[in-house]
């Protein structure tokens, strides 16, 4: 298990490579990360969420992610993001209109469409790195923020209690943004607006490992799985992939609103 844990930091810098490399090189090797970011979330999340419709809820979240991107791609001028509460919206739709088929008396529906909501918001924040790339000169933003989210997450993988492991990866996030933001001697970020996206994507890395940490462990609703040790190990993988994925996800989010808030644009 203690292994199992540090193949979610080798997602999470597999994504974070391929995310800071394409923004030098332009929107189409950015959205061809992302879109590899949000295939990670909608194979991984039905399966740390125990979906009783992995497969459906997966071409779901794949294809609202995909829809997000190319939403904030078509978009020439800010806030770019206009159109991800619309897409938001008909995705509520698809998640209750999806559980509805599958009956009046279909188990764990409430919390089928409470998995599918919550994946639904992660796999569109996925969308927020190319709005963060349309930022002017922000691409040393974009870099700070993944080298702070590689390095919380190691240290959220380190076989210590979460309450020594959560301010230790809130420390050196916001120690290596510090780091980065000298040895880039960029103007278009500061050091203290470096400082503050690396304290940003520390608490997120650390709340979303307190969070998803405790379903990545939980009894699974489906009891054939755990008759199965195949399918088994391949939940397992699933799961880290999706721990790994989700705060790289969410933290284009993070990084877009701070970078239009604390930069002015």
């Amino acid at each position: 298990m203690k292994l199992m844990r540090w193949i979610r930091v080798a997602v999470a810098l597999g994504l974070a490579v391929g995310l800071g490399v394409t923004s030098f090189l332009g929107y189409g090797p950015l959205a061809a990360a992302a879109a590899v970011l949000v295939a990670a979330l909608a194979y991984g999340w039905p399966r740390l969420t125990d979906s009783p419709q992995p497969r459906a809820t997966g071409v779901m979240l794949l294809l609202f992610g995909l829809a997000g991107m190319a939403a904030v791609w078509a978009q020439e001028s800010a806030p770019y993001v206009e159109w991800l509460p619309t897409i938001t919206g008909i995705g509520l739709l698809w998640a209750f209109v999806q559980n509805l088929a599958r009956g009046v008396d279909a188990s764990h529906a409430v919390a089928n469409v409470s998995a599918q909501v919550a994946g639904l918001v992660i796999v569109l924040s996925a969308a927020s790195w190319i709005a963060a790339l349309s930022v002017p000169g922000d691409r040393e933003g974009v870099v700070v923020a993944l080298v702070a989210i590689i390095l919380a997450q190691a240290a959220t993988a380190l076989p210590f209690p979460a309450r020594y492991t959560s301010p230790l990866a809130l420390a050196v996030a916001v120690l290596g943004a510090g780091v980065v933001a000298a040895l880039m001697h960029s103007g278009s970020v500061t050091l203290f607006v470096s400082l503050v996206l690396g304290g940003a994507m520390g608490l997120l890395v650390a709340a979303v490992d307190r969070m998803l940490s405790i379903m990545a462990v939980a009894k699974f609703q489906a009891v054939r799985i755990q008759r199965e040790r195949r399918r088994d190990k391949a939940r397992r993988f699933a799961v880290q992939l999706a721990v790994g994925a989700t705060p790289v996800a969410l933290g284009g989010t993070v990084v877009y609103l701070l970078e239009r808030i604390l930069l002015y644009r």
